[in-house]
């Protein structure tokens, strides 16, 4: 199966960089680098690619606001990561935390508003319990 990179506009290719390392990923390419800085770089991160572009040379120029995507990366050590990133300042949503549908993760926005959820699976022995729906009966033992 070929892969999918996404590829993120963003306002700095190079501040981005930086922060993208504390996540763990390492500059693959660079680009053109003009006046401004890196026009954009592919980075990657155990064997997956990012690409960052940016925004003035992005063929998205028009578009505004937040963006609107989620990006989910899986490594070994969601703990380790996390006390590392927050030992740096980096801001993050939540801690890291078991969900119900088998991982652990926590949540952050890259510089640009990206949203990164950094997971984990866990095995069953640690997953919770599924959170209970409004209006839905306990069954009946």
């Amino acid at each position: 199966m070929n892969a999918i990179i996404a590829e993120l506009t963003v306002d700095d290719v190079d501040y981005s960089c930086y922060w993208y390392a504390d996540l763990g990923f390492e500059v693959e390419l660079k680009g053109i680098e003009d006046d401004d800085g890196l026009q954009w770089a592919s980075l990657a991160h155990d064997g997956r690619s990012v690409w960052l572009l940016r925004r003035d040379v992005s063929p998205l120029k028009d578009a505004e606001g937040d963006p609107r995507v989620t990006l989910y990366l899986q490594i070994e050590d969601v703990d380790a990561l996390y006390a590392q990133i927050d030992g740096r300042g980096v801001s993050t949503e939540n801690p890291p935390k078991n969900q119900w549908y088998g991982v652990r993760e926590f949540a952050l926005r890259d510089p640009d508003g990206y949203r990164w959820v950094i997971n984990q699976p866990i095995p069953p022995e640690e997953t919770p319990a599924p959170p209970r729906q409004r209006g839905s009966i306990p069954p009946v033992l």
